[in-house]
């Protein structure tokens, strides 16, 4: 089989595994890693392969935006400290320690190829992170620091990756050095977002053609990148200033024309994307196993329990630490911020998922050294590297809905109540705008008196003050009221019994597919008024 052949086999492969997950109440990431291993096994596996230098750049780009795009700056800023805390000293901490233990586990291996693993395997993944929270009832402050560590500890890893690989390769390292070059990455990481954000929006009201629009959103992520990368910058942090700038103005910058098309494409070519990651991911394990002949199974094995267990328990010991810690010893800290429950805080030290920067970066070792050798330890470090990939996504992953459950996690009350203010607060302004033009005397009666009613309506069902939910454990939301769901259920009927009668019309000849479909289009945006958020 060829690439083709394979690439159509693993998206069936794919729609099966995301069927059972589903089914089974299992993350998508993980049983689609699993189905990529199997599809390994094949000895067409190899078809399918992306040079691993363009692995980051295919993948990376799209699916940092769209995480970027719904991040909330004012949550973002909110919660910087522990972001940064976790993105920048989480990051180093745990590339020195892993650097510690590999050099136990192989003596004489040189401390920059410790480094070199270490780098690889301390940013946890946005893309891993959300594709395993995204699904469950997390308190927003956990999923906004969890997502925000994400995106922005990419810079430091890969800091970290290149020069210790150049240490290796080249025999030489200056720390001022990686320092300046650190400062530089950052510096023109977010100077190449920002300037290709700024012109994005300048630019997009000026398109005007739908299918360009929704194509230029997915070109700016990878202009963002590569621009970022040829001056020796961040692409990461690039794409991710890019996304943040681009999702601030968005709410005046995207129409509803392009609005409804536009997540449709994007949730699509994410889900493809992600699911392309997780294969690829899956396809290495076989081929890696077969190169790893000369160590023992029980070297390997020990070696990677060691490692997991480094990343896993020093993650948990560093986040208590400053979760707990800092308030002890900085008073600004205990009078400003809010103490964190402790279940909240395990389920931020639990939640450390590896994925596609990981597998990339360690798939983009060189194969030799400067003098022609042999990469020292190539394949025991993408080994490792694919352990803990493999035991933060499948096993900590699989456990983290019975920590969910278990844990009494503690809600931040506000955010129903911004959700209801925000709501009561535009149907109050709609209906003193209505006012105004019924004074006016310049509208048609019979249409203001029926739109007047409809924001009766929804002030009233709104009533003063945030729903509660209808489940103590259910999440909270604000489509959870009982009143709004009996009106969800008559509008799903009836939209229902329209969509009927139009089926029949064309059935019989009476109306052409153009008419069926332009009036159901504008049922189908009826209804998603009415659907549950996802």
């Amino acid at each position: 089989m060829n690439a083709p052949e394979v690439l159509v086999l693993a998206m069936l492969v794919t729609c099966v595994l995301v069927t059972l997950s589903r089914r089974f109440e299992v993350p998508n990431s993980i049983i689609i890693l699993l189905g990529g291993v199997l599809l390994g096994l094949m000895p067409f596996a190899g078809a399918l392969a992306i040079a691993p230098e363009n692995m980051l750049l295919v993948f990376l780009p799209p699916l940092l935006m769209e995480a970027a795009y719904f991040t909330s700056l004012r949550d973002f800023r909110k919660n910087l400290r522990p972001i940064l805390q976790l993105a920048v000293g989480l990051v180093l901490i745990t590339g020195v320690a892993v650097a510690f233990v590999f050099q136990l586990i192989v003596p004489g291996a040189g401390w920059a190829v410790g480094f070199v693993l270490g780098a690889i395997i301390s940013p946890p993944d946005v893309v891993a992170a959300t594709s395993v929270i995204k699904k469950m009832s997390v308190p927003k402050r956990i999923s906004t620091i969890l997502e925000g560590e994400s995106l922005v500890n990419d810079a430091m890893g890969l800091v970290m990756y290149k020069f210790a690989v150049a240490a290796v390769v080249t025999s030489q390292f200056s720390l001022v050095e990686a320092g300046g070059q650190f400062l530089w990455m950052i510096i023109s990481g977010v100077a190449v977002g920002l300037v290709v954000g700024f012109v994005f929006v300048r630019l997009f009201p000026r398109i005007q053609d739908l299918p360009i629009e929704i194509l230029g959103t997915f070109v700016i992520p990878y202009l963002s990148y590569i621009l970022a990368e040829e001056v020796h910058g961040s692409g990461v942090l690039a794409v991710v200033i890019t996304g943040l700038y681009v999702g601030w103005h968005s709410p005046t910058l995207f129409t509803p024309r392009f609005r409804i098309p536009a997540e449709a494409v994007w949730r699509m070519v994410s889900f493809v994307l992600s699911a392309l990651v997780f294969i690829l991911i899956g396809l290495q394990i076989p081929a890696l196993f077969e190169r790893l002949s000369v160590y023992t199974p029980s070297f390997l094995l020990g070696s990677a329990a060691a490692i997991c267990a480094t990343v896993v328990v020093l993650r948990f010991i560093y986040v208590f630490m400053v979760a707990y810690g800092t308030r002890c010893i900085f008073s600004t800290i205990r009078e400003h911020e809010t103490n964190y429950a402790w279940q909240n805080v395990l389920l931020v030290a639990y939640v450390g998922m590896r994925g596609v920067v990981s597998l990339a970066t360690a798939l983009a070792l060189p194969l030799s050294v400067m003098d022609g050798s042999a990469f020292p330890h190539r394949d025991l470090i993408l080994f490792l590297a694919l352990a803990v990939i493999v035991f933060t996504l499948v096993v900590q992953g699989l456990l983290l809905p019975f920590i969910v459950r278990r844990l009494t996690l503690s809600y931040d009350s506000n955010a129903l109540y911004e959700d209801w203010f925000a709501r009561i607060s535009a149907a109050r302004r709609a209906m003193e705008k209505l006012e105004d033009i019924e004074f006016s005397g310049t509208a048609h009666s019979p249409a203001l008196m029926r739109i007047k009613s409809h924001y009766q309506e929804r002030i009233e069902s709104l009533g003063d003050g945030p729903n509660t939910p209808l489940v103590p454990t259910e999440t909270p939301d604000s489509m959870n009221h009982p009143i709004l769901q009996a009106e969800n259920r008559i509008w799903h009927e009836v939209l229902q019994v329209e969509r009927e009668v139009l089926i029949g019309l064309r059935k019989a000849y009476q109306i052409g597919d153009d008419v069926l479909h332009d009036i159901t289009r504008e049922l189908d945006l009826l209804e998603t008024r009415f659907e549950h958020r996802a």
